[in-house]
């Protein structure tokens, strides 16, 4: 008889037998889009992990599924469908776990068992992680951070995210407002900022642009000053404003309140640091 979890996430205590995953079973390839042999990935499959989607497409990897299993896949930012069934406990619903895979190398897509409680309920939650496994090793994690980007864990970037970034996006169309005793840096939506040097009385503005890595280990603020009359949204995003921009910030520290650059251009101030005070102002 299976179990349910009440959590809706159900899993047994991770067993491992060595004549299950000594030999993986090939499932052969998975190339829909006819990637050069160069740019594919060899991607082993944890044992009792069941791949139903791979991005759109339908495959049944679930052959063997006592042990790993190991297939090619194009190089690129793929989302697996998955689920967990030992035979005695399983979960009744997918999850979607996504990795960035660079080509020539190895991945393992594996289960992690964590045991929860609900009162006084205990059970168990299976997630789902992608690693390096280069010549049979597991290397640092690929798995791409959705809840990171939505702002919804404790990392700096995501914290900007949610602090700076969030609010001016064009379905929320508030203002950020950062000061400090020099500067008045407003970002606006539509990708808009304006800048006042308290001393000078100087204010310029223009488009500001915000890249990161897909781990959100790092990002950067682009601030390109140009008349925004001339320089539309699309052609500032169409642009090299990642080379033009005249000012170039590293978020290192945010809070709800207080946000820290570093310096990265212009170069005479690279390395050093600037703090703001972050007040979100409502449309009107």
């Amino acid at each position: 008889m299976k179990v349910i979890s009440v959590f809706g996430v159900l899993a047994a205590a991770a067993v491992f037998m060595a004549s299950c995953v000594s030999q993986p079973f090939n499932l052969g390839v998975h190339n829909p889009d006819g990637f050069a042999e160069g740019e594919l990935v060899t991607l082993y499959v944890d044992q009792f992990v069941e791949v139903s989607y791979m991005n759109d497409s339908r495959v049944d990897w679930s052959k063997k599924k006592g042990g790993r299993r190991v297939v090619q896949v194009p190089s690129g930012v793929h989302t697996f469908s998955v689920a967990f069934d030992n035979g005695t406990v399983y979960t009744p619903l997918s999850m979607r776990v996504t990795g960035l895979f660079e080509g020539g190398n190895s991945y393992l897509l594996k289960h992690k068992v964590h045991r929860v409680r609900n009162g006084l309920t205990i059970g168990v939650k299976v997630t789902y992680h992608i690693f390096l496994y280069n010549d049979g090793k597991e290397g640092k994690e690929v798995t791409v951070d959705f809840a990171g980007i939505r702002g919804g864990d404790s990392s700096v970037l995501s914290r900007y995210i949610q602090y700076v970034l969030n609010p001016k996006m064009k379905e929320v169309g508030n203002s950020v407002r950062l000061e400090n005793e020099r500067y008045i840096l407003v970002y606006e939506p539509e990708l808009a900022y304006s800048l006042t040097d308290k001393e000078t009385g100087i204010i310029s503005e223009g488009r500001a642009g915000f890249t990161a890595n897909i781990f959100l280990t790092e990002g950067r603020v682009f601030l390109l000053e140009a008349d925004l009359s001339v320089l539309s949204i699309d052609a500032f995003l169409a642009s090299n404003y990642a080379e033009d921009a005249q000012v170039v910030l590293v978020p290192v520290e945010c809070s709800a309140g207080e946000v820290t650059y570093a310096y990265e251009r212009p170069l005479e101030l690279q390395g050093d640091r600037i703090t703001f005070s972050i007040t979100e102002i409502q449309k009107q």
